[in-house]
This record gives structure tokens, sequence and C-alpha cells, in this order.
């Protein structure tokens, strides 16, 4: 299904503020403000932010330890996958902390934190939480600098980005039928040949033509 809008943000960011708000997540919105990535926070949006997914280009889940252990967290993942599954929204799931197999299979603190969950919901949870880490994804290996590994998920979704804005213009481009007599005129490589190929027959005619009138 197509969305009907524009987006109103590049990014929204699905975390665990007891984990990385003030290191890891603090550091990435950090590093999208000096790329100049439009990305969503919280505070931007009060009670009614899980309405700004749908408006983001790109959804980045930073999965760590305590992840799971936030209803939030777990309700946004869900309607990340939604938008995804709805929209064809990107996904980008990071690992930070725990391994693409501890949330595929909710092993460890997640396996704990979905125990205290009401019923009605962890169900939906654990399906989000599964199809989410079989994403292709980024994870954090152990010893690896962080701020290297912040740069490569900026770079990662900045060309994105860029990629896509390269495909909309060609788009446009191509659809615009109603150029002014002004606009340049783009001739192909084979065309250009044509033309040539076209001109050096009609000077072969023209002398021939010309030698003929003098005999």
């Amino acid at each position: 299904m197509a969305r009907s809008f524009e987006y109103e943000y590049d990014v929204f960011v699905s975390f665990c503020e007891e984990d990385t708000r003030t290191s890891f997540a603090g550091h990435l919105f950090a590093a999208f403000d000096r790329k100049r990535i439009r990305a969503f926070r919280e505070e931007q949006g009060g009670p009614e932010f899980l309405k700004e997914i749908e408006t983001s280009n790109i959804a980045v889940v930073v999965f760590s330890k305590n992840y799971a252990t936030s209803h939030l967290c777990l309700d946004e993942l869900v309607k990340i996958m939604e938008c995804k599954r709805l929209f064809n929204q990107r996904v980008i799931p990071v690992f930070y902390d725990v391994s693409p197999s501890e949330v595929r299979k909710q092993k460890g603190h997640l396996a704990e934190a979905l125990l205290n969950g009401p019923e009605d919901k962890v169900n939906s949870w654990k399906v989000a939480l599964t199809n989410a880490a079989n994403l292709a994804g980024l994870h954090l290996k152990p010893y690896r600098p962080e701020p290297e590994f912040i740069e490569e998920i900026v770079e990662v979704i900045w060309k994105r980005l860029k990629g896509e804005s390269s495909t909309v213009q060609s788009r446009r481009q191509i659809d615009n039928s109603g150029a002014s007599e002004d606009s340049p005129i783009i001739i192909s490589q084979n065309d250009a040949s044509s033309v040539q190929n076209a001109i050096a027959e009609w000077s072969r005619l023209f002398f021939f033509c010309g030698s003929v009138s003098l005999i």
C-alpha cells in the first residue's frame, strides 16, 4: 500500500531510555543532527507519538538488554512492524549489548520481561520481536568503538535517504512533459550517433548531386 502523504521525519528511533538515552541513543541523535537528518524525539509529540512512526521514512529499533521491560518500546515495535507491512516502511534493527539470536528467540532479559506482560499483548510483542530480529541490521560487536558504530548507522541511513531522493528527482524529470521552449534538449548517445550519420549521408548526397550538375 502506497503512502498518500509526505514524510515529516527521516527517522524514528525506538530505544529503551533506561539503557541508552544518555549514552548510545543520545550520541546517535547528535550524529543525526550533524548530518541534518530529521529524527523524531519523543518530547516532540507527547502521548500521541505513535502516530509519528507513520510519518517517518525509516524506523531504527535499538534493541538493548532492557528493551522488552518497557511496554512502551514494545508497543512502538508492533506499530513499526505494522507500518512495514502496510506501507513497506524501512526498518533497521540495531543490536546493542544483545545479540540478534537473543531478540529472535526472546532469551535472557527479554524472556523475563515478557512473562510480566499483559496476555492480550504478549503474543503480538513476540511476533514483532522475532520478525524485527530477522531483518538485516547492525550489531555492535564486543570491543568495537561506539562512535565508529554510530557513524556506520548514520551512513547507512544517509545513503538510503540520498538514494531515494535521487530516484524521486529522476521520476519527476521523466514525468515533466510540459517543458518550456527554453528547456535544454537532452540527446542520448544513440541519438547523437544517428544525427551524425544522417549529416554524413546528407553531405555525401549533396556532394554527389553537385558533381553531376557540373558535368
